[in-house]
Formats: C-alpha cells, structure tokens, sequence
C-alpha cells in the first residue's frame, strides 16, 4: 500500500528520534550510575530551559539555541531514565508534562521580551511578537487537544508540529540568527495550530460519539 505523505513524515521523524535516543544512551547509563531520579533530571532540563529563555531576551540567539537543545536533551533523558530505573510514576510525568509547557512559555516570553525591548526599532517588531505569540497559543494548544483526547479515551499524537519539532525548529532558527529566528516563528505559529485543529478532526473521525 502506499503510504500518505503524513506516514513517511512520521516514520521519517521515528527514525531520527531513535538515533538520537541512542547517541545519548552512554548519558542515560551515567545517570544510572550515579544514582540521578529522573525527576532531578526534568529539574535539571527545566532550570537550563529558563537559561536560555533569558539568553533569548538578551539577543543572544546562538547561545540560546544551544543551551535550549541541551535543555530538550535532558527532557529526553528523564523519560529514558525512568524506564531504564523503574522509577515511572504518575507524578512524574505530571512534573515532566507541567515544566515542558512552562519551559515552552518561557523561552516565547524570552523572545516577546527581546523584540519589544531590546530589538532595534523595526516596523516589523510587532509581527515577530504576533508571531511569538501565535506560536505559543498554537504549542500549548497542541498539547492540550492530546491531553483532553486522552482525558477521554481516545488516543491523540497525530500531526507535525509536536514538541521535539518544535524544539528543533526554534533552535535551527536561533542557530542561525536573528534573521531566521521570526522563520521558525512563522512556521511553528502557522504548523501548530494547524496541529492542533488536525487531531480536532481526528477525534471526530475516530470517535464514535
């Protein structure tokens, strides 16, 4: 059967995230060793995330992708670590879930912050903090439609702008600087809330009521 341009995305996206849960697999035995909970690592990942939110307001976008890259890490070490631990619990990931959504404000606080205060006067200012904000309502409301889907029984992660793009979006585009930063804006404002209504439509195709 031939597969839809969705299913290769995923199976593409699949791939790459399980390269990358292997690259960091020697980190995952370290942790191990030296006795980490994982809820100390979610902590760690958290505080590294309001790092680089306030490298972002301070215009230091490099730094800030890479310090948000190595905060999104330990987001992914924390989960691994409690598999490989048998230290899953509900509040975990209740913690785990709750500082993802408060990072992700933060980091969209540290650039609101940067374009209307320390960014040079620019007619175009005041889209990059719509943009901002657009991409903030549409992540957390990509989250929310799961949550709320799966608060009722149905099973949600469809779509393409999920939390790992997101952070590699934002990341790519303050690696590269100011100029590509508002595109990764646009982009994560425009393919999250497009997400977001695609797992609305989803539910309803599923859901028997």
């Amino acid at each position: 059967m031939r597969r839809g341009p969705m299913r290769e995305f995923a199976m593409l996206s699949s791939k790459v995230k399980t390269w990358y849960v292997n690259m960091l697999g020697p980190f995952v035995r370290t942790s191990v060793r030296f006795g980490i909970h994982p809820n100390a690592l979610t902590m760690i990942g958290f505080g590294i995330t309001l790092v680089s939110a306030c490298l972002f307001g301070l215009g230091a976008f490099r730094w800030a992708g890479l310090v948000m890259f190595i905060g999104g890490s330990c987001d992914v070490l924390d989960g691994h670590l409690a598999r490989e631990t048998g230290t899953r619990s509900t509040f975990g990931a209740l913690l785990d879930s709750t500082l993802d959504r408060y990072a992700e404000i933060a980091v969209f606080i540290g650039i609101i912050a940067y374009y209307l205060f320390n960014a040079a006067d620019s007619a175009l200012n005041a889209y990059w903090v719509l943009a901002s904000v657009m991409a903030i309502s549409g992540s957390l409301m990509v989250s929310y439609v799961r949550a709320r889907a799966e608060g009722l029984g149905q099973e949600c992660t469809v779509g393409l702008m999920q939390r790992p793009e997101r952070i590699v979006c934002l990341g790519l585009g303050a690696l590269l600087g100011e100029t590509y930063l508002p595109v990764a804006l646009v982009l994560i404002a425009v393919v999250s809330n497009y997400t977001a209504i695609t797992r609305l439509f989803h539910i309803r195709r599923t859901s028997k009521g």
